[in-house]
């Protein structure tokens, strides 16, 4: 019976996959941020984020421009409705036992941008939630837009072959966590991806997808990701999205590792997590590091890929005492190096009442804010600029 439907759902996965579409010069997007909202009180803990564009790039792109506003409206509706749920259920549980074992809940999301450019907009939402019992919920959800047209990709616009698709996710799968016995996986993921409901992202080195807990495994196995390189199956993505800009800004996850690929085409990784001293460290191909400067608050990483070959990340977080500051690591597939530490922060901090984060996805065209000159002229404000060749930032 199974290899019957087995033969049922390739015969339509074949189907919904279409032909290829001619591959037009690429340009990074820019003119993104992120405003994110913070309220709390001893039911319930909410943050959740959303994205908008500037006027400038909403006239260069404006069908993404609609395709955004739309999809932060939805966001916010689903955080009130939230919100209301929440406090209900929290209220009627703290009635319902001691003062002393109620946990006030939680709801947290952000979103990273994972790819920003003139083919794609691809962002990943990463959530989580307490809403009593044992332990809470997190996930990844990706979302995808065509950038000229403002539509929601499936993976089926993107992959040519469903079949070939499906034996490359169970590789991987089984080559990162071969410890896990991952029953009925192939079965589900097959159901995912000829329903055109397949949890994804496409990164600049390919895509990666995404299963969160309980989907294939157990909770304590937590979320799995595959992530497929264009290089490693050059026939198996449409060439329209294998298509880069010369330079171009990639922002990474926090704690997991972040599949990467550097000018030589091979996977490489990127892991930046905290240690149960409180210091940052970053782990990659190139080596390791940790921080000793006692940096707090890390948002997520940016991966700068330069025009001349060169690779910078860029760690966001804040000092004691002292303010925001950026490290720059100069990052390769055999390289980790401490470049730079710079007096600045990919946060608007003229916003008082909601987080306001810029998100840089063009290295000759971002926005930072810079708490003290950093070169001549300069002065602690917003700045719009550039990131220059050695990885530091230039005022335009």
């Amino acid at each position: 019976m199974y290899k019957l439907k087995c033969l049922a759902l390739t015969l339509l996965m074949t189907l919904i996959f279409c032909g290829q579409v001619e591959a037009k010069e690429v340009k990074p997007l820019f003119g993104l941020y992120k405003i994110v909202s913070n309220e709390a009180d001893e039911l319930l803990d909410q943050n959740w984020t959303r994205i908008y564009m500037t006027e400038e790039a909403g006239k260069a792109y404006p069908n993404l421009r609609k395709a955004i506003d739309k999809y932060g409206e939805k966001l916010h509706e689903d955080a009130m409705a939230r919100d209301r749920k929440y406090h209900e259920d929290a209220l009627s549980l703290k009635q319902e036992m001691p003062a002393e074992y109620f946990r006030a809940f939680y709801d947290h999301s952000d979103i990273t941008v994972r790819r920003a450019d003139s083919v794609v907009l691809s962002l990943l939402e990463d959530t989580a939630d307490y809403m009593g019992g044992v332990h809470g919920m997190y996930g990844y959800f990706g979302v995808n837009f065509d950038t000229e047209t403002g539509k929601r990709l499936k993976i089926s616009d993107v992959c040519t072959d469903a079949e070939t698709l499906l034996k490359a996710i169970m590789t991987r799968l089984h080559e990162d966590a071969p410890r896990s016995p991952f029953e009925n996986a192939e079965e589900h993921i097959m159901e995912s991806i000829v329903k055109d409901e397949l949890n994804f992202t496409i990164d600049p080195a390919g895509i990666s997808v995404y299963f969160n807990p309980y989907e294939i495994g157990s909770y304590a196995e937590g979320l799995f990701t595959a992530t497929l390189l264009f290089s490693e199956y050059p026939n198996l993505f449409k060439d329209k999205y294998k298509q880069l800009p010369s330079t171009y800004c990639e922002t990474l996850t926090l704690h997991y590792p972040n599949i990467v690929s550097f000018k030589s085409g091979m996977r490489n990784y990127v892991q930046v997590y905290i240690d149960d001293s409180g210091l940052y460290n970053i782990a990659c191909g190139g080596g390791t590091a940790e921080d000793q400067s006692g940096l707090q608050g890390l948002k997520p990483p940016v991966l700068a890929h330069m025009a001349n070959g060169k690779n910078y990340l860029y760690i966001d977080g804040y000092i004691e005492g002292k303010g925001r500051e950026l490290h720059v690591y100069n990052i390769s597939d055999n390289n980790l190096e401490l470049v730079w530490v710079l007096p600045c922060t990919f946060k608007d901090m003229n916003t008082i009442k909601y987080e306001t984060w810029f998100l840089p996805t063009d290295p000759n065209n971002i926005q930072f804010y810079s708490r003290e000159s950093i070169e001549a002229g300069g002065t602690p404000m917003n700045h719009q600029g550039t990131i220059k060749a050695d990885g530091s930032l230039s005022f335009s």
